[in-house]
């Protein structure tokens, strides 16, 4: 039986995806931590909308795997 391998580029974004949550999860509760102040919605809501961007600049730019 022979298993189907998913597309490399959409391999790169679930890693991606997953570097840049932990990346902006990392971000808010130091920003939290820091100034006893809730990051909503200013610094939540900015790094959601640079969230899509840094995603796919990481997908594109990691290196390619062969197949």
């Amino acid at each position: 039986m022979r298993t189907q391998r998913r597309d490399p580029l959409l391999e790169e974004f679930i890693a991606a995806a997953c570097a840049m949550g932990l990346f902006c999860g990392a971000i808010t509760l130091a920003y939290w931590l820091v100034t006893h102040r809730s990051p909503w919605p200013g610094l939540a809501l900015g790094m959601i909308a640079g969230f899509g961007y840094g995603t796919a600049l990481l997908a594109l730019t990691s290196p390619r795997r062969g197949r």
